[in-house]
């Protein structure tokens, strides 16, 4: 229906965002964005109504992540042209990669201006910038230059979010001006009846496990849904199938199934990677909510004679025309539907009659057999550091990996996920620094929650400037130094066997910075090599939740812990 509205087009936008609850946003005021932040209040913890929380670009394009990991619901960043978009795309590019929906916003120069040589021109004969942005996303880049199709595209806005994708709103200042005339609508997808389907899935995966092995590999989409620990533990109960799963994975997998096998792939689990290795056309392999990339699956198809693929999200990443045929050698069943439902209705229909797959052996307690070798003298032993956090974390936190030994290390060391934390790491773009701003959202979206971080020396380096605006948040940042990118550093011996070891360009000047953090409010503290005051940093940690706190903790670049399969690839 049609209805003349006075309101410009910044007011209608920011209240069509407010009508499906997205009220936080990140990032910096300038040029075009003024017009839209009119339209916010500060931030405050105790601010419902919309409101801007005031951070750098670069991890502003990170908030909306942490915000979904934390909540499962959406947030947006906002930025202007020039620079600003380059760095907040950091974050929307891992957006994309892990179907993370969330709203970033930057105003363009006007087309009437095209030929000007207007200041930060995002024309083609400028930074091109919608070109750029739809080269990475196509069909979710919303132009908003015409009052007339204003409505209709905040509407395609709204449908790509429920499809848990990444949209981008381009704001042409000049035209967002002009009052709209139809107010766009909200509309929620209803649920598609997918019985049938269902039905047919799990009949044909009935008769493909008759006396076969069947494993399962879970991933992160399940993670927002509080039954999927339990549903993931039951399917490999009654089919007495082994699981393994992605780094992410774990947030849909109990600690006490006695089927887990491990992580695999990048800091996987010795166990785990064995039997994924010897998978072959006599097994089956039940893929819940995966995407099979590099560090899960290491470039490799799947080996099994039937895959079967489960998900609930259309042409999530790693889909190609919308299905994952090419990630397996054999033949490829996908079903697209509600993955709870399905699960529970296999496991409603083992109890009526057995699936007589040929059952697995039930996991050891152990899943490593590599001996772990101590650090050199002057550093911590890492792999006492995360036993120890795994068995402290408090209830309901969120522990962020950022790209640092972390993110490799701690899967492999504690083995197991910890059913009262959610646990996440943005490894697909290998964005340095990033994790810092997803933690910044996390702790936006659940002020309640305690949030931590694990933070590398290198990445330190990209959002060490933005510490003082997240001084009162109470976030926990422990802090890898070992003055070294070690990711590369471990991974190049290998690598480049020939070269010598100066041309690694692998090492980091010493830095202190504890008191870079105390310059900017932080509580700081410095954990002992022979970690004799951790357990006190860890008791002070737990008495204050309001500031925020840096643990800086001396590591050995030449520990190895987890694996890293990828420097195969390189």
């Amino acid at each position: 229906m049609m209805s003349i509205i006075k309101e410009n087009g910044f007011k209608v936008l920011a209240d069509y965002l407010t009508s499906m609850e997205i009220t936080l946003y990140t990032g910096v005021t300038g040029g075009g964005v003024i017009h839209y932040l009119k339209y916010l209040a500060p931030y405050t913890s105790e601010q419902k109504s919309p409101s801007l929380f005031t951070i750098s670009e670069y991890p502003a394009g990170f908030t909306p992540l942490g915000y979904y990991v934390s909540t499962g619901k959406i947030s947006a960043a906002i930025a202007t042209t020039g620079a600003a978009t380059k760095l907040l795309s950091c974050g929307l590019s891992d957006a994309k990669l892990h179907d993370i929906p969330s709203v970033y916003i930057f105003p363009i120069s006007t087309a009437r201006h095209v030929e000007d040589a207007s200041l930060q021109d995002s024309s083609i004969y400028g930074s091109n910038i919608v070109q750029q942005l739809l080269a990475e996303f196509p069909q979710h880049v919303f132009l908003l230059d015409n009052p007339f199709t204003f409505a209709k595209q905040l509407e395609r806005a709204h449908q790509a979010l429920l499809s848990r994708k990444p949209v981008i709103f381009l704001l042409d200042n000049e035209m967002m001006s002009l009052p709209v005339t139809e107010f766009p609508v909200i509309s929620n997808n209803k649920p598609i009846n997918k019985n049938s389907e269902i039905t047919s899935f799990i009949r044909l995966f009935r008769e493909s496990v008759q006396d076969k092995q069947v494993l399962l590999l879970v991933g992160e989409e399940g993670m927002h849904d509080s039954s999927m620990r339990k549903l993931t533990t039951a399917v490999c109960r009654e089919l007495k199938a082994a699981v393994v799963w992605s780094i992410n994975g774990g947030n849909c997998i109990e600690s006490s199934n006695p089927y887990a096998y491990g992580y695999i792939s990048f800091g996987g689990n010795d166990k785990a990677l064995d039997i994924w290795d010897s998978i072959n056309e006599e097994d089956v392999v039940l893929c819940v909510g995966v995407t099979p990339d590099e560090y899960t699956t290491d470039l490799k198809k799947i080996s099994a004679g039937d895959v079967f693929f489960l998900t609930n999200t259309e042409n999530a990443y790693g889909q190609i025309r919308g299905n994952l045929h090419h990630s397996a050698q054999h033949r490829v069943h996908q079903l697209n539907a509600p993955m709870n439902e399905v699960l529970q209705k296999i496991i409603n229909e083992t109890q009526q009659k057995s699936f007589a797959t040929k059952p697995c052996q039930v996991a050891t307690a152990d899943l490593n057999k590599r001996e772990i070798l101590p650090p050199q003298k002057e550093y911590a032993d890492m792999a006492k550091v995360y036993a120890r956090l795994y068995k402290w974390w408090q209830p309901n936190s969120v522990v962020i990996s950022d790209v640092c030994l972390a993110y490799k290390d701690y899967q492999y060391v504690t083995q197991r996920p910890n059913d009262a934390i959610t646990y996440f790491s943005f490894y697909r773009g290998s964005a340095m620094g990033g994790a810092y701003g997803v933690a910044i959202g996390a702790k936006l979206a659940s002020p309640d929650k305690r949030v931590y971080l694990f933070s590398g020396d290198g990445c330190f380096r990209l959002y060490g400037g933005s510490l003082s605006e997240a001084k009162d948040l109470g976030i926990v940042l422990f802090l890898l130094d070992n003055h070294t990118y070690s990711i590369v550093a471990q991974g190049l011996p290998i690598i480049l066997p020939t070269v010598d070891s100066e041309r690694f360009h692998d090492k980091l000047n010493k830095t202190d910075y504890c008191k870079i953090a105390e310059a900017s409010g932080w509580l700081s503290y410095s954990v002992l090599s022979d970690l004799s005051n951790f357990d006190d940093i860890l008791r002070e940690i737990e008495k204050n939740k309001l500031q925020s706190i840096i643990v800086s903790i001396p590591v050995d670049p030449e520990q190895i812990l987890g694996q890293n399969p990828r420097v195969r690839n390189l």
